[in-house]
């Protein structure tokens, strides 16, 4: 069954692609793709917030950074699993609500598929560790 990750790995190939498109358009795209049927799924607000944090990070391969993104308990998620996947480079092997209670320090905050984007792109090799995120 397709997840978020699916959409996350289609969306940059898509801003990377023949014909260049931002990347709250290749996420929309790529989301109609994976989830046909399903306008929630496509819409769901947490997944392309993480995925759009990324990208104006400058940490994901082939996009460019530095595009203006908000502050959101979502986007310092992000940023929070960036940084311990650059410490914990094996954490990339855990499951994504595993490795949701580590970033969140087991809070119990609802999940939202935010680290099944995380990890798509990361095992993907589309995230690129080391470089200070510029967000």
């Amino acid at each position: 069954m397709p997840d978020y990750s699916d959409v996350a790995v289609l969306a940059v190939s898509k801003i990377d692609g023949a014909s260049p498109i931002s990347p709250r358009m290749a996420w929309a795209n790529a989301a109609a793709e994976v989830f046909p049927r399903s306008v929630s799924m496509q819409v769901k607000g947490c997944p392309r917030t993480t995925f759009l944090t990324l990208c104006a990070s400058g940490v994901v391969r082939g996009v460019v950074g530095g595009a203006a993104m908000q502050d959101s308990e979502n986007a310092r998620h992000a940023q929070d699993c960036l940084k311990l996947l650059a410490h914990h480079p094996n954490y990339i092997t855990m499951s994504p609500r595993k490795l949701w209670d580590v970033v969140t320090h087991a809070s119990g905050k609802t999940y939202n598929q935010q680290m099944h984007v995380v990890l798509g792109l990361a095992q993907a090799g589309l995230l690129r560790f080391g470089v200070e995120p510029t967000v």
